[in-house]
């Protein structure tokens, strides 16, 4: 790793998602604990779509170990009970790219948790842009929620 040593251990300088986890970059964080994060996609698919990182880099799943990838999609299962309730969705879509071939972005593992509605069914969903407030208004709705689930 070419990075820093950042509060919860090594990061890379280069990478959004490390500098959100060391607190260099802003984010609309819906979870956090030792190992894992959660926060709001920027350009989101819909209204409480949710990136679930590790907090160790790794670009790719093939960087974590079994136990990591178990707890990515622990807690991943239980922000998309979270996000559907606080958005009142109808379904969920869960999306995890590898490499560029598999349009993967950001070259640090994460889980999308995709909120969809009946509306959605079937269709192609571009990206949205939601207000710095509607933005925060979301993420109160889902930690909210969240309590409520752990």
């Amino acid at each position: 790793m070419d990075g820093d040593e950042g509060a919860e251990g090594p990061y890379e300088a280069s990478c959004i998602f490390c500098r959100i986890i060391s607190g260099r970059a802003p984010s609309h964080t819906v979870y956090e604990d030792s190992e894992y994060i959660a926060f709001l996609d920027i350009a989101p698919f819909s209204r409480g779509h949710t990136l679930v990182c590790p907090k160790r880099h790794g670009e790719t799943i093939w960087d974590m170990t079994e136990t990591e990838i178990a707890g990515l999609f622990k807690i991943a299962t239980k922000m998309a009970r979270a996000v559907v309730s606080a958005v009142h969705a109808d379904g969920l879509r869960f999306v995890q790219n590898n490499g560029e071939a598999a349009n993967q972005v950001v070259e640090h593992v994460h889980v999308h948790v995709i909120p969809v509605s009946m509306e959605d069914k079937g269709r192609f969903m571009g990206r949205k842009s939601f207000s710095p407030k509607e933005m925060e208004e979301t993420a109160a709705e889902i930690r909210s929620a969240l309590e409520s689930i752990m």
